[in-house]
This record gives C-alpha cells, structure tokens and sequence, in this order.
C-alpha cells in the first residue's frame, strides 16, 4: 500500500471550515480510487491527512486531482502543504 501524506498548516480558526469543506468533496475524493482518507487536527491550526491507496501507480494516477482538490482549500491555508508519497507497511482494519 502507499499513501499520500500531506502535511497542513491552517490560518487561524480555520480548522472547522476546512473540515466542511473538506466534507463537501467526498464524491471526489471516492472517485480518485483510495481505499481511506484520514484527517488529524493536530491542534494550533495543523492537520495531517493521509490517503491510502493500494498500488504506486493508483497514487501517482490520483495526483492532478488531489492538487485541484487541495487547491480549493487553499484559501485557509497559512502556508502551502506538503504532500509526499510513502509506503504503508501496516494497515490494520479492526
């Protein structure tokens, strides 16, 4: 599995609006072909997201989206995010 971890830093407060809108895009983000999508307030305005998808290619496949759909939130943004690409060894579902 690989995933795209995106580090986010928010202006201020505006953790709650980037979670709607953020809500608003689910049939997008269903359409690029990830198996989970993962959003953590880490607090102060910061957020990690991270997108699970089963091959490399399915990520890499999924990055013009991914940019369009970042690109919307862009307003709250207080600096512009981080995205990488890395592996996910563990993945456990209970």
């Amino acid at each position: 599995m690989f995933a795209s971890f995106i580090e986010m830093k928010l202006k201020p407060g505006k953790m709650a609006e980037a979670v709607l809108m953020t809500k608003t895009m689910q049939a997008d983000l269903q359409a690029m072909g990830m198996k989970q999508i993962i959003i953590v307030d880490k607090g102060n305005d910061n957020a990690m997201l991270l997108a699970i998808y089963e091959t490399a290619q399915a990520q890499e496949t999924a990055t013009p989206k991914a940019a369009e759909l970042i690109g919307r939130l862009g307003v709250l943004f207080e600096s512009p995010p981080a995205r990488m690409q890395v592996k996910v060894p563990i993945n456990f579902n209970f």
